[in-house]
């Protein structure tokens, strides 16, 4: 073990511990241990939302993607990219005014309450697909943290799963939202640096970038090719399965409740979107040519890599002095925890307070609450942790399989919802009900045969064009056009569809002496203040 590169580590899990100690003072309720009480300045709520966005695939998943496929791995980029602005444009601003308005802690609770459902089935739905889903995503994060610290300290990837187990869970239990926000930001700009250093050095290393190309050209001229040698319809179909991440963003609640946090919903559209876009830009493409570069060294004989996915801590290893790449370890674990830790407190929210505390109607204490969310962070933490050791340590495969599970089951109907006054509780019920079951049955192949490259006839021609595209993709689309058929033969409360209309129904300039027209003109504090009241989203 480097001690260089073990005391690198240890500054950072110093910083995680105070800031883990100084969240705990603002976690005494249900609300703030879930969504931080609602008062998240847009800048940590924003970065908090990306470092949560980009996992373990961002620095271990997508670079042995790009280490692999070469330049048409730049999509997944794309998609990703576009993504986060979809996320910005149509859910963050109107999620946080539903949410407020509905006092929702969690996705569940704010479907529930918008699509008037009394059943409880749509909560209970809710929490299984977060259940299911999260679980796997956590333990993606806990493989990747296996991995990552494996090649840094020259341990088994089960022991580096322990050890990426007990860090997380200690801070997620101690200080909920606050912690995990707070850490987020710091891992956010841990995540940067290395992004940016990384692939500069690796640049210098192999010589320039025309020396890199030349390197890869000589592997394997189609890394080379934006479509990886496709032409025609394989090369747009080639696209869209690299790209086609970008409908998952709409689904993910680890991401979405962050919106529900921010103090103003304004702020989710221009300040959100730049610092988001931003940050988002420098990482996919630090990300990407860490990936690309790795191959051109791994050609050149300037890198030994063992695993695509581990070029990133085998480059720091290699082109940096000790305790920098310790510090570089540090921005590949923030990457996995960031994203993990927020799963984990979706997935606690998601039994202790939709299952335990709403569906089964347990009436018990603030502080109970919180201490059963804990106890339940743990026992996922537990469950993950099991499925990281003894199933698939393919990053990029196992957060895409969870990702579609989320997207598919959540997507559709959060965005319908947000945006379509007609949509109904019973579509709502349907679409994720079908979402959960597909997304388990199509991702365990139960089904897949029918459109197997090697099946008869017209599902064979069809399974051949689309081999390459996630079924979660198409699958969205599915449960999209399910959705708004169930909703058209069904009709909703005309109490939901008025509240719908005058939340989003744009103010005419003559109104300008309305409670929110006249808070524009006061100082920001209380513009904020004021807007909050008089849409009543507190």
């Amino acid at each position: 073990m480097n001690p260089g590169v073990l005391l690198g580590f240890l500054v950072y899990l110093v910083i995680l511990a105070y800031i883990g100690w100084w969240a705990n003072k603002f976690t005494k309720t249900e609300d703030q241990y879930f969504v931080g009480g609602r008062k998240v300045h847009i800048l940590a709520a924003s970065l908090s939302d990306k470092a949560s966005d980009f996992s373990g695939w961002l620095m271990l998943g997508y670079p042995g993607a790009a280490f692999k496929a070469g330049l048409g791995a730049f999509w997944a980029g794309i998609g990703c990219l576009f993504g986060t602005l979809a996320d910005y444009v149509l859910i963050g601003p109107r999620l946080r005014i539903y949410a407020g308005k509905f006092r929702a802690i969690t996705v569940p609770d704010y479907l529930e309450a918008r699509l008037k459902d009394n059943t409880k089935l749509i909560r209970i739905i809710g929490a299984a697909i977060i259940l299911v889903f999260m679980t796997a995503y956590v333990a993606a994060q806990f493989a990747a943290g296996g991995k990552a610290l494996s090649e840094a300290f020259n341990i088994s990837i089960n022991s580096g799963i322990l050890l990426t187990v007990a860090i997380l869970t200690a801070y997620v239990i101690t200080g909920g939202f606050f912690a995990v926000v707070w850490t987020d930001v710091v891992q956010a700009l841990f995540m940067v640096s290395t992004l940016i250093i990384v692939p500069l050095l690796a640049l210098g290393k192999v010589g320039g970038l025309e020396r890199a190309t030349s390197l890869i050209a000589q592997a394997d001229p189609a890394k080379l090719h934006p479509f990886g040698g496709a032409v025609g319809i394989a090369a747009i179909i080639f696209a869209i399965g690299y790209a086609s991440w970008i409908v998952g963003y709409l689904g993910q609640p680890h991401i979405v409740t962050r919106y529900m946090s921010v103090e103003d919903p304004r702020k989710l559209r221009r300040p959100g979107i730049f610092i988001s876009g931003i940050w988002t830009i420098l990482v996919l493409w630090g990300a990407f040519f860490a990936g690309f570069l790795g191959f051109a060294l791994y050609q050149g004989g300037m890198l030994k890599v063992s695993d695509p996915e581990k070029v990133i801590p085998a480059m720091a290893l290699e082109l940096m002095p000790s305790w920098l790449a310790g510090f570089v370890i540090a921005g590949i674990i923030s990457a996995i925890m960031s994203t993990a830790d927020s799963q984990l407190l979706v997935a606690s929210s998601a039994v202790s307070r939709d299952l335990y505390h709403k569906v089964l109607g347990k009436e018990l204490g603030k502080k109970q609450m919180v201490n059963i969310g804990r106890v339940v962070v743990l026992a996922i933490a537990i469950i993950a942790m099991y499925y990281a050791m003894s199933g698939s340590k393919f990053v990029y495969a196992m957060v895409a399989t969870a990702w579609g599970g989320l997207a598919v089951g959540f997507g559709p109907i959060l965005t319908l919802s947000l945006w379509w006054k007609r949509v109904t509780k019973e579509a709502g019920i349907i679409g994720m009900a079908y979402g959960l079951l597909s997304e388990v049955l199509l991702e365990a192949k139960i089904y897949g045969w029918a459109f197997h490259p090697d099946a008869p006839g017209i599902f064979g021609v069809i399974g051949g064009w689309f081999k390459d595209v996630p079924v979660f993709f198409v699958n969205f689309f599915v449960t999209l056009v399910i959705i708004i058929i169930v909703s058209l033969l069904t009709k909703p409360p005309e109490d939901v569809v008025k509240l719908h209309e005058d939340l989003f129904r744009k103010v005419p300039i003559e109104e300008g002496k309305s409670k929110v027209m006249e808070a524009r003109a006061k100082s920001q504090v209380e513009n904020v203040a004021a807007f909050v009241k008089a849409k009543g989203i507190a």
